[in-house]
């Protein structure tokens, strides 16, 4: 025998509740023990394949979709194993379409850019779209909108000559 549960049969009141007869036998016997050991091996190996897969599931993700950061996740689930928050920064590397952050990154630095280059000028007429212009079809043509421009001089500042220092009366 690979090794005994009991070396005495337990005496009697041994048990809260006393098992009796197959049951006693039962829980005496070492071919039980024989029987569930490896069953609970297998549950332990099959669990912990699962817990690997999950681990790996950045690591995969990243090389499935051909990603440059592959490698970097690929360390990251590594260093996961000990420092838990990493793996969760490995699986949002590895699930964020980087394509889409990368498009609104450079649109962002583009209008930027635009907006330093040509700064809108104030009185500019609004641009009509050449499908606004158009007359829809079997009906009569239409106007494009009248656009009115009023300049306003600008008038003058009046500034106060004494310097401002401590309380001020108002002025009538």
């Amino acid at each position: 025998m690979l090794f005994h549960v009991y070396d005495a049969p337990k005496p009697a009141g041994y048990f809260i509740n006393e098992p009796q007869g197959f049951y006693r036998n039962t829980l005496d016997a070492d071919w039980v023990m024989y029987l569930l050991l490896p069953g609970l091996l297998i549950a332990i190996v099959v669990a912990l394949m699962y817990a690997w897969h999950l681990h790996e599931l950045p690591k995969h993700k990243a090389e499935r979709k051909k990603m440059r950061q592959a490698e970097l996740v690929s360390a990251l689930t590594l260093l996961g194993l000990f420092v838990p928050w990493v793996w969760a920064v490995a699986l949002f590397i590895a699930y964020m379409d980087w394509d889409a952050v990368d498009d609104w990154v450079l649109s962002i630095a583009r209008r930027a850019r635009d907006a330093t280059s040509n700064p809108p000028t104030v009185n500019s007429e609004p641009e009509i779209a050449a499908a606004d212009l158009e007359a829809p079809v079997g009906q009569e043509e239409m106007q494009p909108p009248q656009t009115v421009i009023v300049e306003t001089p600008l008038e003058p500042v009046d500034t106060p000559t004494q310097p401002i220092s401590g309380r001020q009366e108002p002025r009538p």
